[in-house]
């Protein structure tokens, strides 16, 4: 029983114990006053009798009344308070859960979102893992096979080998420099890829499987659903590893300046 509805019986408890007590307990010692009264008063005794019998039964009356209410109050807000409860998406069948974590999901995000909520998840996960993947490589390259030779920017005399690695680099390359990686980086998504997962919960559009442009695997279309799998799951797995690196190469580059 919820306390609401047990707040309720203890009110209703309560206020048939004084209507009992008023109706049951009062009116004998009433009785016995008034006849006393009667034998000294006559008449005017009886009178007052009267009026104190219909004055208890009033206060009976009203009692047992907000009784009622309370109790119907009680039931209604027990009724109110009842909310549903919303069963999320199971991702547990999903590309990615796999050994040792199998479905690992710490914060929670699949507990209460849909289908499309874990699409749009999936989406920003595989991008995020392909473009950490390509800048592990571009923050390890300089440094192991060197840098190109002449210039970067001739109207500015910056060549790039003046380009430090890491993310003092961000500092050093010109602004048109950084609107042309934007344009093309822009048109890959758009134009070649033909990505549509922008714009955010609402709008923006994920397909029947998020992250696939039609590109094949180096081109190359895998008709074996186990190879497949194993080859998104590689991928996946790639890319969870290569954010993790890519964010301790960074505070790495930050704190000794070394790529």
């Amino acid at each position: 029983m919820s306390s609401g509805s047990k707040l309720s019986t203890a009110m209703a408890g309560v206020a048939a114990a004084v209507v009992g007590t008023t109706a049951f307990v009062g009116l004998p010692a009433q009785q016995t006053q008034e006849l006393t009264a009667a034998s000294l008063r006559g008449s005017q005794a009886s009178q007052s009798s009267i009026s104190g019998s219909a004055s208890s039964s009033s206060v009976g009356v009203a009692v047992a009344g907000a009784a009622a209410a309370v109790l119907f109050a009680g039931r209604r807000s027990t009724r109110s308070s009842v909310v549903p409860c919303r069963v999320g998406y199971d991702a547990s069948n999903e590309i990615g859960a796999c050994d040792p974590l199998l479905f690992w999901d710490p914060i929670g995000f699949c507990e209460s979102g849909t289908k499309e909520d874990f699409d749009r998840r999936r989406a920003v996960e595989l991008k995020h893992g392909r473009l950490c993947m390509f800048a592990s490589i571009g923050m390890l390259w300089p440094d192991v096979f060197g840098k190109f030779d002449g210039y970067l920017s001739p109207s500015q005399g910056l060549k790039f080998a003046d380009v430090p690695s890491g993310i003092y680099a961000v500092s050093k390359v010109p602004l048109e420099g950084w609107l042309q990686i934007l344009l093309v980086a822009g048109l890959i998504e758009t134009q070649l890829f033909k990505d549509q997962s922008f714009g955010g919960p609402g709008f923006a559009k994920y397909g029947a499987e998020p992250g696939n442009f039609g590109t094949g695997y180096w081109g190359r279309r895998i008709a074996d659903p186990e190879e497949r799998r194993l080859k998104l799951t590689t991928e996946l797995n790639n890319g969870r590893l290569a954010m993790i690196a890519m964010a301790g190469l960074l505070i790495q580059n930050g704190l000794t300046g070394q790529s």
